[in-house]
């Protein structure tokens, strides 16, 4: 997968969720079988501000042609989808979150792979 092509999925899906996150906090939660108090909405609404801003971020760096800004982009989303797919499944297991979280994890997934494949199709382990 080319790194424009999961870049941009990955910037136009972090921007839903963080819109969800940061605007709607308790409808988000209620979807994943929550409810909460005031700190737990604020903690939803940081957690969506920061999604919004690597969905800013991915987006803007998608058409970059240089191949080392690329390969550090895809180190940084690497992190952040596998700490997800972490975090995800720790909530399904421990019933934090309903079922719905398997859209989140699966989502989350399909980006840490889509990164993975776009380290070969676009050289990203080359320096």
């Amino acid at each position: 997968m080319k790194f424009k092509t999961v870049a941009s999925i990955a910037a136009i899906l972090s921007f839903i969720n963080g819109s969800f996150f940061l605007l709607a906090p308790v409808f988000s939660l209620s979807l994943l079988g929550r409810d909460t108090n005031l700190t737990g909405i604020m903690n939803t609404r940081f957690s969506g501000a920061c999604a919004i801003g690597l969905a800013v971020i991915v987006w803007l760096a998608k058409d970059i042609k240089y191949p080392e800004v690329r390969r550090l982009m895809t180190y940084g989303m690497l992190t952040t989808f596998s700490l997800l797919v972490v975090i995800d499944i720790n909530g399904i297991m421990t019933g934090a979150i309903n079922n719905l979280g398997w859209l989140l994890f699966f989502a989350d997934l399909y980006l840490l792979l889509g990164f993975v494949l776009s380290i070969f199709t676009d050289g990203g382990w080359h320096h």
